[in-house]
């Protein structure tokens, strides 16, 4: 399988789940995009990596990090501009992607 890999900002929900392992600046974790269509709702699970090797927590604004997935389709729903929800059982934040990272 091939590795997409996308920068985002994303935000967490000062709500989100406290057991989050916070000494990590790598998580898995789903991604729910739509573009504009909420009827086409598509789901990825992804790796996500601070690019400052800072944990996520609960609270964090504009974050910068890297989506990596692996599934094809996601290239025509997480592309520049596009928002998306971070889910962990629930929403735990949101973000928007900045631009798809060629490897």
């Amino acid at each position: 399988m091939r590795q997409l890999k996308f920068r985002a900002l994303v935000t967490i929900d000062p709500t989100a789940e406290e057991e989050w392992d916070l000494q990590s600046s790598t998580r898995r974790i789903v991604v729910r995009a739509h573009r504009h269509e909420p009827e086409r709702i598509r789901s990825f699970n992804a790796m996500v990596s601070t690019e400052d090797q800072e944990p996520l927590r609960p609270g964090d604004t504009y974050h910068m990090v890297t989506l990596t997935v692996t599934d094809e389709e996601a290239t025509e729903f997480l592309m520049p501009g596009e928002h998306f929800e971070l889910w962990e059982h629930h929403e735990v934040g949101h973000g928007v992607i900045s631009r798809r990272v060629v490897i």
